[in-house]
């Protein structure tokens, strides 16, 4: 993904919800067909897991993750650490009630999640995940992560671990 322009890379989730619109029946947006994506397009996209798709869920966005939760039954479908997130999008003018995200799932393959948001709130949800991204990166310039050293790995060992005349092997 990073070697995506920025085109592009707004292209691939704008996709992503006009496929979910034409695939789940009664999605806003889905009444207009369009062109087929382009073949690069098709190749990033890979194939749709529709298996959430139209379920209620409940959104947690904070400066650490992303979390999306069935409202119904509690499960959680995506936490999404800050960190593994890409990039975020709305839709284009004719699914602009949805916003779609893409971040790394726990094999590393990047997964799009699209999220249809009642009553004009998508921009509210870019806006938000745009927040936490600036909070985050305050957060990081604040106390950036401490580079540890070989040195400061050997830190604290003495070597009696090893230590053949205590008798005993350490675990």
């Amino acid at each position: 993904m990073r070697a995506l322009d920025f085109n592009t890379r707004t292209q691939v989730p704008r996709e992503a919800i006009s496929l979910v619109c034409e695939a789940v029946p009664g999605a806003k947006g889905a009444t207009r067909r369009r062109k087929p994506c382009s073949r690069p397009l098709s190749s990033i996209l890979g194939r749709s897991n529709l298996k959430f798709a139209g379920m209620p869920i409940t959104l947690t966005i904070s400066t650490s993750s992303l979390n999306l939760m069935a409202a119904d039954c509690k499960q959680i479908i995506a936490n999404h650490h800050v960190q593994s997130i890409s990039f975020a999008s709305g839709g284009d003018p004719d699914t602009a009630g949805y916003v779609a995200y893409v971040a790394k799932d726990p094999v590393k393959q990047r997964v799009c999640h699209i999220l249809e948001c009642p009553e004009g709130l998508a921009q509210d949800v870019i806006s938000t995940i745009g927040q936490a991204f600036k909070l985050r990166f305050k957060q990081y310039l604040r106390n950036p992560p401490k580079l540890v050293t070989p040195c400061d790995r050997m830190a604290g060992f003495d070597g009696s671990a090893w230590d053949e005349e205590e008798g005993e092997r350490a675990t």
